[in-house]
């Protein structure tokens, strides 16, 4: 009996996800998107983009996502700035917590 619960449960959760998939892609398709929730505020963020790299931010809270591959982004042109790293950290987090 329970491998019908878990036969059914599986069923229910893939059929979920692929509604999610196929919206996702209708999406995609119409050029519309969904704004991203702040997992703080539950409001939409907005995206930030600084020295060509975007980063989600919470209006409200002031909390920074980066999506996967954007930290690796951030790093690899601070590697490219040779010596000055440092700096060009400062002013990529000055130009993210900037008022404006």
């Amino acid at each position: 009996m329970n491998d019908s619960w878990d036969d059914r449960r599986r069923a229910q959760e893939e059929g979920y996800f692929d509604k999610q998939n196929k919206e996702a892609l209708a999406r995609i398709k119409d050029g519309t998107r969904k704004p991203r929730l702040s997992p703080i505020s539950g409001e939409p963020m907005e995206e930030v983009v600084i020295d060509g790299v975007t980063v989600d931010k919470c209006p409200k809270s002031g909390g920074v996502w980066l999506d996967a591959g954007e930290l690796e982004e951030i790093l690899k042109r601070a590697g490219e700035r040779g010596g000055q790293n440092g700096d060009w950290m400062k002013s990529f987090f000055n130009g993210l917590f900037s008022k404006k």
